[in-house]
């Protein structure tokens, strides 16, 4: 396995998605306002990180990798940050294609507590694109897609918005130019994205594609990410169950269940799927087979679900936490 950590290193792996703006707002409750029952805060700080398909980059950027994003920022304050964050974490941002009209997506998180308290989440605002852009904007998104794939090894598709990547443009693209081993990871639309190597869903997007399931026992999460398995034809499917690990199918094997990671109580489980498909998509390009890559994915989201917001883990740290302590 820390073998396998060393090998990621000059990795180049394309991310086709949706890069969203994290913003994060950290205050200090003050007192309650004499105007309204509403708590004031005093401002303390702003930080701004990669969110979406660009905590994806930025994790393959920390363990090693060479992250190329492929995706739509808009020409306003929120682009610019993001480029600006891309920039300082060593991520090129070439791949990105700037529309006059697109809102960058962008996430704002109030962080408010005691002055020698933990901040705690108390409101989140989102800025998103509501309107869709002219196929012509599509058209050259795949355009860069192709120039950027020429020298990858693997491509992950991030899926959030449903702005940058599309299912006919998916399909389209597939027919136009080779494609390297894909891993999918899509809020809403899984089942757009067939014959890849890897997909990433969640117990709730499972019960989002299967409504008719009632999933009251195990055993339906099991049946159903079999049948979702065996839809899209990949060749593996790894469901987040997550303070109840993961399950790994393959077709050439029964299920298999891997556990978490570290303790239960954890700090924060924001862009700990990024984290997963980041770790598995390095991991099958660096040649590992896909149950060592799901085993380690778990090692790294139970780092990263320790720290707060949208985080990222080094190849140290998980070359010590699996000197020092039990795979799950």
């Amino acid at each position: 396995m820390q073998q396998l950590v060393r090998k990621f290193r000059g990795k180049r792996i394309a991310v086709w998605g949706d890069l969203i703006l994290d913003e994060y707002i950290t205050t200090c409750a003050a007192r309650v306002s004499r105007e309204a029952p509403v708590l004031i805060t005093e401002f303390e700080s702003d930080d701004f990180r990669l969110g979406g398909a660009g905590n994806v980059a930025a994790n393959i950027r920390a363990l090693g990798g060479e992250p190329h994003p492929i995706g739509f920022v808009g020409r306003d304050q929120s682009g610019d940050i993001l480029r600006d964050v891309l920039s300082r974490s060593g991520i090129p941002d070439d791949g990105l294609l700037a529309v006059k009209d697109f809102i960058t997506p962008r996430k704002t998180r109030i962080l408010s507590g005691d002055q020698h308290t933990r901040r705690q989440q108390v409101l989140r605002i989102d800025r998103l694109n509501r309107s869709p852009l002219p196929e012509q904007h599509h058209a050259n998104l795949l355009d860069q897609l192709e120039k950027v794939l020429k020298d990858s090894s693997f491509l992950v598709i991030s899926d959030y918005l449903c702005c940058s990547v599309r299912e006919k443009d998916y399909h389209s693209a597939r027919k136009r130019f080779d494609f390297p081993p894909v891993a999918v990871d899509s809020r809403r639309h899984l089942r757009s994205f067939p014959d890849v190597r890897i997909a990433t869903p969640n117990l709730t997007e499972l019960q989002r594609i299967f409504p008719a399931t009632e999933f009251n026992r195990e055993a339906d999460f099991i049946g159903a990410a079999i049948d979702l398995h065996r839809e899209i034809n990949s060749d593996g499917l790894l469901l987040k169950r997550g303070d109840e690990g993961m399950v790994l199918l393959e077709s050439s094997r029964p299920p298999t269940r891997i556990g978490i990671y570290g303790p239960l109580e954890i700090v924060d489980v924001t862009g700990a799927g990024d984290t997963v498909i980041a770790l598995l998509s390095l991991g099958l390009a660096s040649g590992a087979d896909m149950l060592a890559c799901a085993r380690l994915a778990a090692v790294a989201a139970g780092l990263t679900v320790m720290k707060a917001g949208a985080a990222t883990v080094t190849p140290d740290e998980l070359i010590h936490a699996l000197s020092t302590g039990t795979l799950p």
